[in-house]
């Protein structure tokens, strides 16, 4: 990486030792006891040397080893709604949530065993800046088992924070680097603002929403009252993209304020404001006859509406040699919309979708007026009346709204199968030009309320000699759930909306730049390389010793991250401790599964202070079960001196186990209410702060052994 860059990418997959796997070939089970990771440079005479955090920050991680039958794949996502992230459990990775993008890489598992004995399994607990010290392993008994290991892969989000001209790579004192604008480590700090990810000018975000179209009903309020406004509402609405022109007119018998029409063929859109927005009478899409509307994605799509005849005509075109199709009025398969397929042999059918499924062939309701292929591409016309024969068909109307979306998608083979490439799409369907007829109004849409505002994070390149990222466009995930299950809807955290989403791990993605575009990349001839090191303590398995430990994990936040404010007097969820200092709380109440064995609270430095859990939660009090509180390095609490660095923490767990081993037993959780409250360093801000709860659980429990043998 250079400074300022992420890597949130899958590295590839590596060998287990030789001798690991030969110990467990043949079907026998290994039993994983714990793990550690580092990150390390590599000599020329293979010595392996520690990078420290404040060189390059380990944001978190993901990790996996596989054995049996299983292997590894990497595949490419088409986006959120890639049905390949539940199908091999992305989902449940939950740092991965604003991972799932169009062109997204991930590396999977296939070939899974459906066995007692796992042959795939996952690691990642503590798995942050706080990895290095903290003990990721399980009281005895307990174990990650894997039947016949033989690989192990490993995701990480990292983040450069050397300063290549005032820090060495062994160890030297902090010194920040540049920084963006919005930043919020203070000066003098001992870490880098860009490990919270601040939110640059790199990346644009897009609000959905914001102004709606209307047919029939005029423009609540006042509507847009400047040509501005209607005319840069008309790019955020129509795309920037789209053929319009614009124009400023004063004329009673146009709607007032701001209007949109659209000529027979849909090939040009007219933009108008009407300055006579107090007196003007004109009504929204008055005396229409017609009404049309095209866009262009992996097909070419335009509908043309005869509202006196009542007929809708359809042209659709895509590649002459596989199939393509068309499903109306949705976002995704999921909403079982009405279909147009056209194969590569030019035949038109009609099916109504299911989710991630063909769905079912309806009867016709089209006809075909003209087919043809034209340099590599055919085109299909097929007209219809605008209302469907039934429910299973898409109706259009004359008064319907002006926003018509719609998925496409094109095929690998000439017949329908599963599709090479898939997108959605957006129709507008615009009032046509005639004398009399009046276009459709743009009108200012009420906000929608405080933490539903959604959209989109648009990573725009520079062409700085530095720069390796690529034009990237990120769903924006967060979704904060209403009190008790968490409280940052009442305290308005700005992570909770795209509107006030100020920086946290939604801005960080792999290559981006933490700069703002105007600051160039520092150092661009100056690389930093190395490599994450891990090691496994293992035993081998035995059944009637070991029970098998899986993983989930719970948030109370976004649900994963969110933003700590520099608190003040009087502000929701502030308050001073015994030392004078300002702390943040968070709080939130959830429900859990199974007998917990241990459990790892994910946070970072500098901002982390505590977490504490409860069970038997009855809106005010509980019984605790777990409270951790992270170790800092330079306080004199760590003894690997190497790993003594100022401002970066490490988090002991809370492990359970046999009353043998000092241990209280495993707490079932899976029929009581849980309750957890985070506590924050607040003297600052801090964006992308997490409140991630990484538990480790069994399904049942038995009483081990007191012994078993160990190896390394």
């Amino acid at each position: 990486t250079l400074y300022s860059q992420v890597w949130w990418s899958g590295l590839e997959p590596v060998e287990l030792p030789s001798d690991v796997v030969e110990r467990y070939a043949g079907g026998k089970a290994m039993a994983v006891i714990g793990f550690e990771l580092d990150q390390v440079r590599v000599t020329p005479e293979g010595e392996h040397i520690s990078v420290p955090m404040n060189v390059a920050y380990n944001h978190h991680f993901e990790s996996s080893m596989i054995g049996g039958n299983a292997w590894y794949e990497k595949i490419t996502l088409t986006g959120p709604d890639d049905p390949r992230i539940h199908e091999f459990g992305l989902h449940k990775l939950g740092h991965c949530h604003s991972n799932f993008n169009e062109g997204s890489e991930h590396w999977i598992v296939r070939g899974v065993e459906e066995s007692s004995t796992p042959t795939s399994q996952s690691f990642g607990a503590a798995n942050g800046g706080e990895v290095r010290k903290s003990f990721h392993g399980y009281a005895p008994g307990f174990a990650q088992v894997i039947k016949s290991p033989k690989k192990v892969q490993i995701t990480p989000m990292q983040i450069d924070t050397w300063h290549r001209d005032k820090m060495n790579l062994t160890g030297s004192p902090f010194v920040a680097g540049p920084l963006p604008r919005s930043s919020l480590a203070a000066p003098g700090a001992k870490y880098s603002g860009l490990l919270e990810c601040p939110l640059t000018t790199r990346v644009r975000k897009d609000v959905t929403g914001g102004y709606s179209t209307l047919i029939g009903t005029p423009c609540r309020d006042s509507g847009i009252s400047t040509a501005a406004e209607c005319f840069e509402a008309a790019v955020k609405v129509l795309g920037k993209d789209a053929p319009k022109v614009t124009k400023t007119v004063s004329d009673p018998l146009r709607p007032p304020g701001c209007s949109m029409e659209t000529a027979a063929n849909a090939a040009v859109i007219t933009v108008f404001f009407n300055e006579l927005h107090h007196t003007s009478a004109a009504v929204c899409g008055g005396n229409l006859t017609k009404r049309a509307g095209s866009a262009s994605s992996l097909v070419s799509l335009s509908v043309s509406l005869d509202l006196v005849q009542k007929e809708a005509m359809i042209n659709i075109s895509g590649p002459a040699d596989v199939w393509f199709g068309v499903g109306f009025n949705a976002s995704a398969m999921k909403d079982a919309p009405w279909a147009i397929i056209v194969d590569g042999l030019g035949d038109v059918r009609e099916r109504k979708l299911a989710d991630q499924s063909a769905g079912e062939e309806l009867q016709p309701s089209v006809k075909v007026i003209s087919a043809f292929v034209n340099h590599g591409r055919r085109t299909v016309i097929l007209t219809r009346p605008m209302e469907g024969p039934s429910a299973d068909y898409f109706s259009f109307s004359a008064n319907q709204g002006v926003l018509l979306p719609f998925i496409n998608a094109v095929g690998s083979k000439a017949t329908l199968s599963y599709h090479k490439d898939k997108t959605s799409g957006t129709l507008v369907l615009l009032p046509v030009t005639a004398p009399g007829a009046t276009g459709a109004c743009l009108c200012p849409e009420h906000p929608a309320p405080f933490g539903h505002g959604q959209g989109f994070l648009n990573y725009q390149p520079t062409n700085q000699s530095g720069e390796r990222g690529r034009p990237s466009r990120i769903v924006f995930p967060n979704n904060c759930q209403p009190f008790p299950r968490t409280d940052l809807l009442d305290q308005r955290n700005p992570t909770c909306d795209i509107r006030t989403y100020a920086g946290g791990q939604v801005a960080c993605h792999h290559m981006f730049s933490l700069l703002d575009a105007d600051q160039e990349i520092p150092w661009p001839d100056q690389p930093l390389k190395y490599h994450l090191k891990m090691r496994f303590w293992y035993q081998d398995y035995n059944e009637t010793y070991h029970t098998n430990v899986k993983r989930t994990t719970w948030g109370i936040a976004s649900p994963v991250e969110y933003d700590v404010p520099k608190c003040m007097e009087g502000m929701n969820g502030c308050s001073r401790d015994e030392d004078g200092r300002w702390i943040h709380t968070i709080r939130g109440t959830f429900t859990g599964g199974g007998y917990l064995v241990a459990a790892h609270f994910h946070c970072h430095a500098p901002t982390c202070k505590s977490i504490k859990m409860y069970k038997d939660w009855n809106g005010t009090h509980g019984t605790v079960i777990c409270e951790e509180r992270p170790v800092y390095g330079g306080t004199g609490q760590v003894d690997l001196p190497k790993f003594d660095e100022p401002g970066y923490i490490f988090q002991p767990p809370c492990l359970w186990g046999s009353k043998e081993f000092g241990l209280e037993p495993p707490p079932y959780v899976g029929s009581t209410t849980l309750h957890s409250v985070k506590t924050s360093y607040a003297d600052d801000g801090h964006h992308g702060e997490m409140a991630w709860q990484q538990m480790l659980y069994v399904d049942e429990l038995r009483k081990p052994p007191r012994s078993a043998a160990v190896f390394v």
